[in-house]
């Protein structure tokens, strides 16, 4: 027979065994996440988080986002092979609409997030800047709106920032030009004030700056000369004022250089044919630009478009474009390039003859006066669109004219063609 001690004693061990029991099984699920992730439950958790703030998956991408697969092997998710911990989130043109997890900050190991192309609204969490190995930030063309976090300036090893296309507001935070490394800044077409900041001329990394379609105002730092390895400098349509920086010019990488759409003044360098040699795109149309288009221009072999139009350029125009043989379009109407000459306000169409690319050629409201020339019939087979306009004077229209096989348009209003000359 049990003593009454004995009963207690049975009685407390099975309630001890009762909760142990109860308590293992609570905590199961926790146990299983760190069992089956190697402890590397902070990136399950931040991707769930992540999939949490979806509202629309039209293409259902996320949906192997769940306890039946390792998170190293969900859609868009790659995984370090050492540690088995997040390096890469690519989910660019899913369609996912929705908002940004914080929790994205806790995945320490992150190098290449891409999200670019969804509907994510909301602002950038700050918590990115806890992400200090990563390399490449892709958020471009979503719906972010707020201003950009100086947080940001934690991810010291970044080296390409997309926000372009969103509804970012506010100004361009000092703390970016701590970003030691960047290569790329690209935040073009958001809705940013405040300026090109001097400070941005501390990143001397900078390769491509896009803020194209921002009404930042102000000028061009002259700080951003120290850009000694930029190829790309597109500030175009920025409400831009002042005189473009002899710093600038100076960029002898440059290849696509950009300003068009804004309030410059003063004039180009008679020498930024040799200071940009590499120069596949000139744009700086509807400015008040004055003076010369230099001669020097022929000196940019690789040029592929000119596009010079509604300036206030004037004198006589004298680039050799012979010299131009990628070029594909050339646009310079509505300035001033009367060489108060009959004879020679035309010549340099004889040198358009060895341009095999052009496609376009746009001259009207030039105040060109003088002789067509009959090698205005050589020009290339590609060419597609021709605007001379008025208020040239065409002495003789050869009979060749039109002889460009692909020729889709010719327009040459307003012009004084002799009767007698006409072929």
């Amino acid at each position: 027979m049990n003593s009454p001690q004995s009963i207690i004693h049975l009685s407390s061990s099975s309630l001890i065994s009762f909760l142990f029991y109860g308590l293992a099984i609570t905590c199961l699920p926790s146990a299983t996440v760190s069992a089956s992730y190697g402890g590397n439950e902070t990136d399950y958790h931040a991707l769930l988080s992540f999939k949490s703030r979806i509202t629309h998956d039209p293409y259902k991408v996320l949906t192997t986002w769940n306890h039946s697969f390792h998170f190293c092997d969900w859609s868009g998710i790659s995984c370090g092979k050492r540690h088995k911990r997040v390096t890469v989130l690519w989910l660019q043109s899913q369609g996912l609409e929705g908002s940004l997890s914080p929790h994205v900050g806790n995945l320490s190991f992150l190098r290449y997030f891409s999200i670019w192309n969804n509907s994510f609204q909301g602002t950038i969490p700050h918590e990115l800047g806890r992400l200090s190995r990563l390399r490449h930030l892709y958020l471009s063309i979503n719906k972010f709106s707020g201003v950009i976090p100086t947080n940001l300036s934690g991810c010291s090893n970044l080296e390409d920032l997309w926000l372009n296309l969103n509804e970012l507001t506010g100004s361009i935070p000092k703390e970016i030009s701590l970003l030691s490394k960047l290569t790329t800044l690209e935040i073009h077409f958001n809705k940013l004030t405040g300026g090109i900041p001097p400070f941005l001329g501390n990143i001397t990394s900078m390769e491509v700056f896009a803020v194209v379609g921002n009404p930042l105002g102000g000028s061009i730092p002259d700080t951003l000369g120290h850009w000694k390895s930029l190829t790309e400098f597109d500030s175009a349509e920025c409400n831009l004022y002042g005189s473009i920086p002899h710093s600038i010019f100076n960029l002898s990488l440059l290849v696509n250089l950009s300003l068009a759409g804004n309030h410059l003044t003063g004039s180009l360098p008679s020498e930024i044919g040799n200071q940009l040699p590499n120069l596949e795109f000139l744009q700086l149309r509807n400015n008040e630009l004055t003076g010369v288009l230099p001669p020097s221009l022929s000196n940019c072999s690789k040029l592929g478009l000119l596009e010079m139009s509604d300036n206030n350029f004037s004198g006589k125009l004298t680039i050799d474009f012979s010299k131009l043989r990628d070029i594909y379009e050339i646009r310079l109407y509505d300035n001033n390039f009367h060489g108060r000459g009959k004879a020679d306000d035309m010549r340099f169409v004889d040198s358009l003859k060895n341009c095999t690319k052009l496609v376009k050629l746009e001259l009207v409201n030039c105040n060109l006066i003088g002789v067509l020339p009959v090698s205005i019939g050589n020009l290339s087979d590609q060419l597609e669109f021709l605007h001379l306009g008025n208020p040239m004077y065409l002495e003789a229209l050869p009979s060749k004219y039109g002889s460009p096989s692909c020729l889709n348009f010719i327009y040459l209003s307003n012009n004084r063609f002799p009767k007698e000359k006409i072929q």
